[in-house]
């Protein structure tokens, strides 16, 4: 099976956990991911793209209030890459993103038996919690990155959400 359609299917399962009621979704903006991506259908995450020739999607999605998990980072990523991620993180990074700590991983992974690499970042804010998701070829992955990076950087919280 080839990885299109694998990651098309794999935005309602990553960011699902059913549908979000109103005070769900936190208020945010990101960067756009640029040339060759293109939005798609979110299911149930906030924004999504998918990049054709890299054969990768990038998602945001936030859980607030009722969705709000209050672990911690680590924890939160583990969840956010559970069933795809394999093994150790590739790269593991502490950072700030919108004034707030982030976690930001790289794994190996697989959809359906179909190799893919993810990269990951989850941060929280007033009870929501963000979190940025790349999952693409492996070969692809580094290409990828850039677009993450671009969304990751216009990371900003509007309002109290």
């Amino acid at each position: 099976m080839s990885l299109r359609p694998l990651l098309l299917l794999v935005l309602p399962l990553a960011a699902a956990c059913g549908p979000k009621r109103l005070g769900d979704e936190g208020r945010y903006q990101t960067g756009e991911p640029g040339d060759g991506w293109r939005r798609v259908s979110a299911g149930g995450a906030d924004k999504a793209w998918f990049n054709a020739d890299l054969a990768a999607t990038l998602y945001t999605d936030s859980n607030c209030l009722s969705r709000f998990e209050d672990s911690t980072l680590p924890d939160l990523i583990t969840h956010l890459t559970f069933g795809v991620a394999k093994g150790a993180p590739l790269r593991s990074e502490d950072r700030m993103v919108d004034g707030r700590a982030a976690l930001v991983r790289a794994y190996e992974g697989s959809l359906d038996g179909v190799a893919v690499r993810i990269g990951a970042l989850t941060t929280k804010r007033d009870q929501c919690t963000y979190d940025v998701l790349l999952i693409a070829a492996p070969r692809h992955f580094e290409a990828a990155l850039g677009a993450f990076e671009t969304v990751v950087a216009g990371f900003d919280v509007r309002g109290d959400g």
